[in-house]
């Protein structure tokens, strides 16, 4: 099980039982000569300030023994630490950087403690029906929900079978949520949200679908159907994106679910791409502060055309960047598409010297992407006219582009003293 500094995760039958320790990983030392304490340096080096930023420092720079730790800020407030791995299993240890000027400098200090003031901010989850039965493809009865926070499905698990939890699993920072389709339509959808705080543990068991009406909290405004959505996974076949319909089996759990960071990872036994069967492994995270998600994909053959892209739709301006020497470029729309019939940005960020293709079929906008050592990763953002940030022009749009390029494309140097 991936670790998470303030969430040890106890699975039973039917739910998890989430405590909270702030402990830190066992891949950090318990040899007590270390120092219980550390100075982490950080420095923005670009030109433009970095708010919300998620500070991301390799576990084995820390060099700590185990135990509970916080982060503690020039400003003296305290903010949590939490242990994650990346796609290949490399822990970081993440904490919330609220505001780092161009230029800057900051000492942060490592010590123990606990943060349990500190507000959740993300969340994840993968929640499912018990006390009925499936007729044919549904699921009926009288039931109730349980969240396992891990499920294995059959590479037949159809649309529409009435047992998960709004058909898949949903994550959500306090800037927006999203869920993907756990079944052969594997596509990504978007929860918008009037609120901060968090919403989906009350999403989707209401009427199951009644999260395409607008709530208090937001609603589902995008309509996928059969294209990318946002942000799903594809493979280029030549003319069209074919999302990852054809598999053997799936496997999908939550791996954290934190305050400042969650995340949930697939595997995709016996995917069918273009020919190529392999195994997919997918792992999207969601920082607090961010609107965007992060996908990092690993195949265990090569597969030269692994694709993602946005959904078309013709009230919407495609926009591309066009800065040839950034690290980061993207493809994005924006324009009154929601299903709401308001203002809605999307926008899929990839690195440039892995963008091979950007084109289009019927349904989509698409980037196709080669594979570095058969991974590849990007980010990708919705807005909206009704968020508790409003995004309603399309320099507003524009500016949130913008925030997230310079979070990719300038890095904040870090020393561990």
């Amino acid at each position: 099980m991936n670790k998470l500094t303030n969430m040890n995760i106890f699975r039973f039958s039917h739910q998890s039982v989430v405590i909270t320790t702030l402990l830190l990983s066992s891949a950090l030392s318990v040899n007590n000569a270390f120092s219980q304490t550390k100075d982490l340096i950080i420095e923005n080096k670009g030109l433009k300030p970095l708010v919300d930023y998620t500070l991301e420092v390799p576990v084995a720079d820390l060099k700590l023994p185990m135990g509970n730790y916080i982060g503690i800020l020039p400003d003296n407030s305290i903010v949590p630490i939490e242990i994650c791995t990346d796609i290949n299993n490399k822990e970081l240890a993440v904490l919330p950087i609220s505001k780092l000027n161009a230029g800057e400098k900051q000492t942060i200090k490592i010590q123990r403690g606990s943060s349990d003031s500190y507000p959740k901010r993300t969340y994840a989850e993968l929640s499912h029906k018990i006390g009925g039965e499936f007729e044919g493809n549904k699921y009926v009865g009288v039931h109730s929900w349980v969240k396992p926070n891990k499920i294995t499905l059959p590479g037949s698990f159809t649309d529409h079978s009435y047992y998960i939890k709004y058909e898949g699993p949903g994550w959500e920072s306090d800037k927006v949520a999203f869920r993907f389709y756990l079944d052969n339509r594997n596509a990504i959808d978007v929860f918008a949200k009037k609120t901060t705080g968090i919403v989906l543990p009350a999403v989707g068991v209401d009427g199951f679908d009644n999260y395409h009406n607008m709530a208090p909290w937001g609603m589902d405004n995008m309509k996928v159907g059969k294209a990318l959505g946002i942000g799903s996974i594809a493979s280029w076949d030549g003319t069209k994106a074919v999302r990852v319909d054809t598999k053997d089996s799936t496997t999908c759990n939550i791996p954290a679910d934190g305050k400042i960071r969650s995340q949930v990872k697939t595997i995709y036994y016996g995917w069918n791409a273009n020919g190529v069967k392999c195994n997919l492994t997918s792992l999207i995270s969601i920082d607090a502060g961010s609107r965007a998600s992060h996908m990092e994909l690993l195949v265990d053959k090569a597969v030269p055309n692994i694709a993602t892209g946005i959904i078309k739709d013709k009230n919407s301006e495609l926009i591309i960047s066009n800065d040839k020497n950034s690290e980061w470029s993207y493809i994005a729309t924006f324009g009154k598409q929601s299903l709401n019939n308001d203002m809605q940005g999307l926008a899929v960020f990839a690195r440039t010297k892995q963008i091979k293709e950007i084109t289009s079929d019927e349904l989509n906008h698409v980037l196709v992407l080669t594979p570095l050592n058969n991974s590849v990763e990007y980010y990708f953002m919705p807005t909206w006219e009704l968020d508790s940030e409003p995004v309603v022009t399309k320099a507003d749009f524009m500016k949130c582009i913008d925030e997230v390029l310079n979070r990719l494309n300038n890095r904040i140097n870090i020393v561990v003293k």
